[in-house]
């Protein structure tokens, strides 16, 4: 909602530090705003292109060896826990027959027990 009911200190105030510039004063103000601007600009563009190609020589340089890893961690958490041969029985405990399944459940469990734990109350 406008109103034309203004504060007069606050008007007084606007008024002493408002400074008036001369057109040739206000076009060097101009080309200093925007030589600062253009600069930054250049700087975040350039510290943008530096980043991304930091970014692509490291895919480069790490990424055979993290795939590596990666498939490494993979074929360990497949591993089996019991050799239950090639029956239905193994189809059907193939989810949770696994290092990983088995680390799944401890992390729950270890979920439960810290819940229990920090929200009893004695």
């Amino acid at each position: 909602m406008m109103t034309d009911h203004r504060d007069p200190v606050l008007q007084s105030l606007f008024a002493a530090n408002q400074v008036e510039l001369s057109d040739q004063d206000g076009q060097l103000f101009t080309a200093r705003v925007m030589a600062k601007t253009r600069k930054l600009v250049y700087v975040v563009v350039a510290a943008v292109l530096l980043l991304a190609l930091l970014v692509i020589a490291s895919a480069l340089i790490l990424g055979i060896p993290i795939q590596e890893v990666a498939q490494n961690i993979t074929q360990t958490l497949a591993t089996t826990l019991f050799d239950l041969g090639n029956g239905w029985v193994s189809w059907v405990l193939m989810p949770v027959n696994n290092i990983a399944s088995l680390l799944v459940l401890c992390v729950k469990i270890f979920r439960v027990v810290w819940k229990k734990t920090r929200l009893a109350s004695f």
